[in-house]
């Protein structure tokens, strides 16, 4: 009786101890961007077939966001106006994840939606320049432990643009919680 109580002692306390230690570290894992894809557009081309995007033809970005199999009855758009400033445009890619810029619904994740984006000048918003379609975007991921902390980590994001022939891997092998974007051109 008296080892049997020792033993539960000593496991109660070990317990406890690595609770206590676990307990009191921060774990940051940074991982907002974990499965989330960019787009950027094109400023810098200089052909005359494939002319660079100006800054001012997308300071405004208008998203729609669709369900890719939506088991409702209707199924539903969600909408979102993305403004920025002539700077954010040309250096800034825009980036899609799980929470920005649509707001998270029903636990879903940004693979499980279809994209489009319609680029407008803010001094003609009634005319889309142009369109973006994003078809799917196919995520895999892994979680990894380090001591007390357990991080999400993304291996793997391929982005089916509408008119590519092949899935553009934005996995980015230097920094997996931050995606490659893809560069779009006329």
């Amino acid at each position: 009786m008296l080892r049997s109580f020792f033993t539960w002692f000593l496991l109660f306390s070990t317990a406890a101890l690595m609770a206590a230690c676990c307990g009191s570290v921060a774990c940051d894992c940074d991982d907002s961007n974990a499965d989330s894809f960019a787009i950027r557009f094109d400023t810098t081309s200089t052909t005359s077939t494939r002319p660079a995007f100006k800054p001012k033809d997308f300071d405004t970005v208008y998203a729609v966001r669709g369900v890719l199999r939506d088991t409702a009855k209707r199924p539903t758009r969600d909408t979102v106006v993305i403004i920025r400033t002539l700077k954010q445009a040309r250096e800034q890619p825009i980036i899609i994840n799980n929470t920005s810029p649509f707001v998270a619904n029903n636990n879903r994740k940004v693979s499980q939606y279809t994209y489009k984006l319609y680029l407008i000048n803010s001094k003609r918003p009634k005319v889309a320049t142009d369109s973006v379609v994003v078809e799917r975007v196919d995520l895999d991921g892994e979680f990894k432990a380090d001591g007390c902390c357990t991080c999400y980590e993304n291996t793997r994001r391929l982005v089916y643009i509408k008119g590519l022939p092949t899935p553009f891997d934005a996995t980015n092998p230097k920094d997996p919680k931050q995606p490659i974007p893809f560069v779009v051109s006329r």
